[in-house]
């Protein structure tokens, strides 16, 4: 059995911060085999650096990094996406030309190979992004035989739409999930054929927020359209995520299962260290 734990978008420091803080736990406590965050907000609320990318693999020991509709918003990425082994950006966005750039085949400590796919929506999203089903269908006409293990990360706003891919996927996929909304789904199950799904994880960050950024910026923006900018708020962090057990000789889903780890609650029952250093 191949233990996934995926864990929704990681918002600015303040999710980083949870990520640090949690995930060393999450790893003692359910032991899991690939680990896969959503970064694509995790530079300031808006895009990833090479520096982060780096924390994230070097420091946290994270598989995989999957984007969405902010993967650009920091400049450098175009230079260093190319070469990061494991950096996917989503297949049919507008701004992204290569499928090449979207999926990775990886493995795990013992050899066990696994892809990850990230894709985006088009309702809500942006205008000119394309049909979702031609991509995907491609990458997993074109994974290795012998990759069983197949992971989707499906970046849109629509429910419908991340419902419908899921639906769409059943027996090919592994494992289906949604991010972007930034609001955990209780909608965990298995559907026919053995792929895990959910509608989206949830976001990891700051949750007394207007979906992660601070209330009072959105709120000015809602009633007056004003542009001040946005930042990630900072309290009440949660670290969302769900856990996926697949049987790696044929890439069916037997268990998922998600989780809401409050770093505040967490931290005064463990008496745990509340610093950002390193973060």
């Amino acid at each position: 059995m191949i233990r996934i734990l995926a864990a929704g978008d990681v918002i600015g420091k303040p999710g980083r911060k949870a990520l640090a803080k949690l995930l060393p736990l999450a790893r003692e406590t359910f032991k899991p085999d690939i680990v896969i965050v959503n970064g694509e907000n995790a530079a300031g609320g808006f895009g990833l650096t090479k520096k982060i990318y780096d924390q994230f693999i070097n420091n946290f020991g994270i598989d995989c990094v999957t984007m969405g509709n902010h993967w650009h918003d920091k400049p450098e990425i175009h230079n260093f996406a190319p070469t990061a082994e494991r950096l996917v950006l989503p297949a049919n966005m507008m701004n992204v030309g290569d499928n090449a750039l979207a999926f990775r085949v990886l493995q795990t400590a013992d050899g066990t190979p696994f892809a990850v796919i990230n894709l985006i929506g088009k309702a809500f999203m942006h205008a000119d992004n394309r049909d979702f089903f031609k991509p995907v269908d491609d990458i997993l006409a074109n994974l290795p035989s012998q990759c069983r293990i197949r992971i989707v990360d499906f970046h849109g706003e629509a429910t419908s739409e991340k419902q419908a891919l899921g639906h769409y996927l059943k027996g090919r996929a592994s494992l289906v999930y949604g991010t972007h909304s930034h609001v955990p789904t209780a909608d965990e199950r298995i559907f026919e054929g053995g792929t895990g799904y959910t509608t989206d994880l949830g976001m990891t960050g700051p949750y007394d927020s207007v979906i992660g950024i601070r209330t009072e910026a959105a709120l000015l923006r809602m009633q007056t359209g004003d542009r001040k900018r946005f930042e990630p708020a900072t309290n009440d962090l949660w670290f969302c995520f769900v856990l996926a057990d697949i049987d790696p000789t044929n890439g069916k889903c037997i268990k998922i299962e998600r989780f809401r780890w409050e770093w505040d609650v967490i931290k005064k029952r463990l008496e745990l260290d509340d610093s950002e250093e390193g973060i």
